[in-house]
Order: structure tokens, then C-alpha cells, then sequence
């Protein structure tokens, strides 16, 4: 069975969890459903959880009400959940409470690694020619300042993921961490002991000499 897939629908956070605070009393009402409000704030909102491309496709006035469809349509299906007393049911309690914590590592991340890291122009000049030859692989005899942009996306990139991983590293060495390996796989355990009782018997075949 195929699945549906409704944009916008993970990125609404606070729309789907309505009440965000008292910024929707004071923003313009873009549209009500069923008497809920669905206001200038939730759209901006979801425009800023959106990829780049996205928030330049969305800025154009024709869009936008399009993007405001999405919003009623979630919205509808929204209340069609509330009425079905999903919200009450475990595992979709368990979804949330997943999707939550995804939420705080992002940001987490965001405040400690991303936001803090920039880029300058000479290190993509420097990223481009340290790898000139795997670049001109993909960019098919395209010159350094036509592919600057996107040079400069994975350059960052990967700085990015080179502090997050320095960072992480810190909070581990930090940290008091177990490992209970046992639990993950038992039957490696079990084999392990089995060598360990054979050593003690005093002969590789575990006879008494």
C-alpha cells in the first residue's frame, strides 16, 4: 500500500501542537477551520523550518496561498486525529516523545556546532583546490566560480561535521558511560565465557590433564 506524503506535515510542530504561546493571539488570522485560527505566525513558522529553496519558492505571494491550503488541509486532518482520540493512544505518545528528543539533539546541535561555525572565501578556494580532481568529477569541466555556491555548501558542511564531531568526543571523554554488550548480543557473550571456562580447565580442550 502506498503511503501518502503531505508536506509540511512533520514541519508544522507548533501548529500540530497548537497553543505555542501568545504570539498567535496577536498575529493576523490567515484562516480559520472548524473556529481554530490558523495565523500569519504558524505559516512564517513552518517557512522557517523549511529547506532554502523552499523559503524562496514560498516568498512569491501565489505560493504562499498555496502554503495556506497546506496549513487548512493539516489543520483538518489535525481534528480528524483529535476526534479519533489518537493523541491518547501509547504508541503514538511513544512517536511524539521520539520526535521531541530528535527535536532537542537538532537544536542542541544548531546552539553548540552550526551557528557558531562559518566559512570564509579562502577556505572554499583552499577545499577546491585541495580536491580539485574529485570535484571535477561531478562538475563536469564547470570553472571554480560557477560551482562556488555549492562548493561552499559542502565545505561548510563538512567543517561543520568536523566540530561536531570534536565537540561530541569532548562530551564523551566527560562523561560516565557503560556498555552492556551482554544484553545487545548474548550469544557472542556465551561464546566468550564458554573460552574463558576452557582456559581455567588448564588444556585447550577444556580436558583435565
Amino acid at each position: 500500500m502506498k503511503r501518502l506524503h503531505f508536506f509540511g506535515l512533520v514541519m508544522g510542530a507548533c501548529v500540530i501542537f497548537s497553543g505555542c504561546g501568545q504570539e498567535e493571539n496577536k498575529s493576523p488570522v490567515l484562516a480559520t477551520v472548524n473556529g481554530e485560527k490558523i495565523t500569519v505566525a504558524d505559516m512564517n513558522r513552518q517557512l522557517e523550518e523549511m529547506p532554502p529553496a523552499y523559503q524562496e519558492m514560498f516568498s512569491d505571494p501565489v505560493n504562499k496561498e498555496k502554503l495556506v491550503t497546506r496549513l487548512v488541509k493539516e489543520r483538518l486532518l489535525l481534528q480528524e486525529a483529535k476526534k479519533a482520540k489518537l493523541d491518547q493512544r501509547e504508541d503514538i505518545k511513544k512517536k511524539i516523545k521520539a520526535i521531541k528528543d530528535q527535536l532537542l539533539v537538532q537544536e542542541v546541535i544548531n546552539l553548540n556546532v552550526i551557528s557558531k561555525i562559518t566559512i570564509s572565501d579562502k577556505e572554499v578556494a583552499d577545499y577546491y583546490k585541495a580536491n580539485k580532481e574529485k570535484i571535477q568529477q561531478y562538475a563536469k569541466g564547470k570553472s571554480f566560480d560557477e560551482i562556488k555556491g555549492q562548493l561552499k555548501e559542502i565545505a561548510l558542511q563538512e567543517k561543520q561535521n568536523g566540530c561536531f564531531e570534536k565537540w561530541i568526543k569532548n562530551l564523551e571523554d566527560e562523561a560516565k558511560i557503560t556498555k552492556n554488550m551482554e544484553v545487545l548480543n548474548p550469544q557472542t557473550q556465551k561464546g566468550k565465557n564458554a573460552k574463558e571456562d576452557t582456559k581455567r580447565a588448564g588444556t585447550p580442550t577444556g580436558q583435565a590433564g
